[in-house]
């Protein structure tokens, strides 16, 4: 979902509605954060230096926005840095600079100070929540007397609108390409942070709350209620309730699946097999196996959840799905091998002299001076690999979502192009193509102690079919819902459980109808949420559909408005609005 849509969903027409309920306001944090305040030649040196690491190390600097914008995001920056500042300021300018890049590898982290601050004080979210529609719908909460009950929309946060919110928020959010649908999914779970880019990127805005006064709509009531909440820690945040991945998942732990006569289903939340690794191959063989022996002729796999992680995680379902022996990757390509004093700055993960300093024997110089790294033995996805005699040979469906980014999205890829799976539910995240990622460098910037990851290398996935810049599209699309969402729903599996294509309703023959609820938005004299109670009766034939809209924006003041939809007969375009307003949406 785009930052457009995070905007224009949460401000539209809601078929619920809300309650009153008030919490106590909590005791204030006995220890409040003391930003580092930084100089301007202390700010502009750190910047230097990450700008000087981007364009040394940085394979992907200009693949997805042009040498001009990349420039101007640069001076956006540094000129942000040539005033006296604070860690949090400069935390926040990294992160909108870096957004900019378009790559879900490169992102800043706080500094280690800030860190410990957060692990030892609470400043969490003390609930856990998803994006529906552009709706900021609560999964959990901590049990504070007051709280929003699962199933609640938030519609403020301490004083400001959702909408804005996220809008703000989402523009520090790192994805890969053009894939912006991930940051509706990212702001409400991203192990990849502190647990969500909400929590993560909160304090770089707006410093870390002493308390959450949250405005709130309980479904099927018509008033805002109003909570003041404790910020809870970390560590109790990562103990709510959730119904997806955990935070920091590992391969080992997160299979589950299940077998119903002839067909099966296998979820897959992570992908990450490194930090307490097992042989991927023989894992997944045993559930394999099982498949052959029962005689399963349908495998749902759901990956859903899995943002990456391991590449043999990746080539050990290739072995049992792929029908024949299969190359994984090409050859990762480096803008450099080596990098100057930079490393002095940097961390990573193991010899420091094979990562820092490569023997050039283990490369190829392109013609445009780069570095094409060589197969080494140890190099999985760049040996032809076997299937395994145990390959399952019925049908394979995949489940595939804005979740999905780095190694899964790259599976997705070779699923679709080596095997014709047929995948459901929303396009995924990440390249196809193959990410800008390798080894990741975490340089730290010396004054103010914030760290940046930077990747050192672009893995190519080895197919022929991609759109560059974007993830895998899915053969048939199923978007989570609000109404899914209170009855517990997953249409999305059961879609994949039907045997065909699904057949799609015009868009008459699912609007049609009258319609009660409420319209919603921000009046910005009063700075306020204002709630109308509205009714809506839809008419049309096919794909073309008008809506009449009533509402009550006052005493004795009926307002009433129209408008039309229509889609293309290819079903690739929405036109909506008439003559001279009329848009087109694709």
């Amino acid at each position: 979902m785009s930052l457009r849509f995070l905007a224009l969903g949460c401000s539209a027409l809601l078929l619920v509605a809300p309650s009153l309920g008030v919490a106590e306001p909590p005791a204030p944090v006995s220890t409040p954060h003391a930003p580092v305040t930084l100089d301007a030649v202390k700010a502009r040196a750190d910047v230097a230096l990450l700008r000087r690491a981007l364009e040394t190390i940085h394979p992907g600097l200009y693949r997805y926005r042009g040498r001009a914008d990349i420039q101007a995001a640069f001076a956006r920056l540094e000129a942000a840095a040539s005033r006296p500042t604070t860690d949090l300021a400069l935390w926040r300018a990294l992160a909108l600079m870096l957004a900019e890049l378009h790559c879900d590898h490169t992102k800043p982290e706080p500094s280690v100070a800030l860190e410990a601050y957060r692990r030892t004080h609470p400043t969490h979210l003390p609930l856990r929540f998803k994006i529906i529609e552009g709706r900021m719908l609560v999964v959990s909460n901590d049990g504070q007397p007051g709280a929003p009950p699962p199933g609640a929309e938030l519609v403020g946060i301490n004083g400001l609108p959702v909408p804005r919110v996220l809008t703000e928020l989402g523009r520090a959010v790192a994805y890969d390409g053009s894939t912006d649908h991930a940051i509706a999914a990212k702001l409400g779970s991203d192990s990849d942070l502190m647990g969500d880019d909400f929590n993560e990127y909160w304090p770089a805005f707006h410093g870390f709350p002493t308390k959450w006064v949250l405005d709130w709509k309980r479904s099927g009531e018509l008033r805002l209620s109003h909570s003041v909440l404790e910020p809870i820690s970390f560590k109790q945040w990562t103990a709510l309730p959730w119904p997806g991945s955990p935070y920091r998942d590992e391969f080992y732990k997160a299979l589950h699946w299940r077998i119903d006569g002839k067909r099966a289903l296998l979820r897959i939340d992570t992908f990450v097999n490194y930090r307490n690794p097992v042989d991927a191959t023989a894992f997944l063989g045993g559930f394999f196996k099982t498949l052959k022996a029962q005689g399963v002729e349908h495998l749902i796999l759901d990956l859903r959840e899995s943002g990456g992680g391991s590449e043999d995680v990746s080539v050990a379902l290739g072995r049992y799905l792929l029908k024949e022996p299969f190359l994984w990757s090409k050859p990762s390509l480096l803008k450099a091998i080596r990098y100057g004093d930079l490393p002095t700055r940097i961390e990573s993960w193991g010899d420091r002299k094979a990562v820092f300093e490569p023997d050039e024997k283990g490369f190829r110089r392109t013609s445009d001076g780069w570095w094409e790294r060589l197969p080494r033995p140890d190099d999985e996805g760049l040996r032809m690999q076997d299937v395994s005699p145990e390959r399952f040979t019925g049908t394979v469906t995949v489940l595939s979502g804005p979740m999905n980014g780095s190694g899964t999205t790259r599976t997705l890829a070779q699923l679709k192009e080596k095997l014709g799976a047929r995948l459901v539910g929303e396009e995924s995240a990440g390249s196809a193509e193959g990410p800008t990622a390798g080894r990741i460098f975490l340089l730290t910037l010396p004054h103010s102690g914030l760290r940046v990851r930077i990747p050192n290398a672009w893995n190519r996935t080895n197919i022929e079919h991609f759109v560059p810049g974007r993830g895998v599209p899915v053969d048939e699309t199923v978007l989570p819902t609000v109404a899914d969402f209170e009855a517990g729903r997953d249409r999305a599996v059961e879609v994949a459980m039907a045997d065909g294509t699904a057949v799609v309703p015009a868009l008459a023959a699912v609007l049609a109808g009258s319609w009660s609820g409420t319209l919603d938005y921000r009046d910005f004299k009063s700075d306020r949420r204002v709630v109308l109670p509205t009714t809506l009766t839809a008419a049309g034939d096919g794909e073309e559909i008008r809506f009449a809209f009533t509402f009550d924006d006052g005493p004795g003041k009926t307002v009433r408005s129209a408008h039309a939809w229509r889609i293309s007969t290819e079903g690739r375009t929405l036109f909506t609005g008439e003559g001279g307003d009329r848009e087109e949406m694709k």
